[in-house]
């Protein structure tokens, strides 16, 4: 079987979009779209939170939609704990899939797969609907699929001890070791931190405060014979 094409991602979570911020957290994501289309990636990953409440503003749901659909590129939008699919999620409103042209929205709480357009990308994730002990995020995750970059997205917490039962969304050490893709796509902690190299596991960091408080992203690129590299990619000039 062939070796799946080069690739590039803009990774990024933790948006938090209509935060009382003075628009800093729009700022962030508007300058996300910015790099993504300046550097020309085949697809943006947003892993979680992209909003930051159920009340968000009409106005804000438009915005959001125009600045994914600017990117006229794929995009794999995964829920998070501020915007989780429960009955009053701003998503129920926002409707994604329908609302803009390109985004791949895994909505299923029991873990769905998209392939990501135009790529040898395919992505597994599981939609959060209460952020609470019980719901492990990387519960029911599938085999590799040959000849593809395997991606996991995944909103929760890195735990360092597999007996601490109490945090909500929790993702072992174990769980991480089960795992056989290419890159583990997370959100939920908002300081950029790579989690470990095998698989290649990183938090991206909130997209408004990713590393020391500046705004920034990662880009994810995955090499043939090499497999996947990132480097971290301020956002705006503070």
């Amino acid at each position: 079987m062939s070796a799946p094409r080069p690739a590039t991602i803009l990774h990024t979570s933790d948006v938090h979009l209509d935060r009382d911020d003075g628009g800093r957290h729009q700022q962030a994501f508007a300058a996300a779209i910015d790099l993504a289309i300046e550097l020309d990636v085949d697809a943006v990953f947003v892993m979680g939170d992209l909003f930051d409440h159920a009340r968000v503003h009409d106005e804000i749901l438009t915005w959001t939609a125009d600045q994914l659909d600017r990117l006229e590129r794929p995009v794999v939008l995964l829920v998070g704990n501020h915007d989780a699919l429960h009955d009053q999620s701003v998503h129920h409103r926002f409707e994604a899939a329908s609302r803009c042209k390109d985004v791949l929205f895994l909505d299923d709480p029991d873990g769905s797969v998209v392939e990501v357009p135009g790529t040898d990308i395919v992505v597994w994730g599981r939609a959060m609907v209460e952020h609470e002990p019980a719901y492990r995020p990387l519960a029911g995750s599938v085999p590799r699929r040959e000849g593809a970059w395997n991606v996991v997205a995944a909103h929760g917490l890195i735990m360092d001890d597999e007996g601490e039962t109490y945090r909500s969304s929790p993702i072992y050490p174990g769980e991480l070791d089960g795992l056989d893709c290419d890159y583990v796509a997370l959100g939920h902690i908002h300081a950029h931190r790579v989690v470990r190299t095998t698989p290649l596991t990183c938090y991206p960091g909130a997209t408004a405060s990713s590393r020391d408080g500046k705004a920034g992203c990662v880009i994810v690129e995955f090499v043939p014979g090499e497999g996947a590299a990132l480097r971290w990619v301020p956002l705006l000039a503070d």
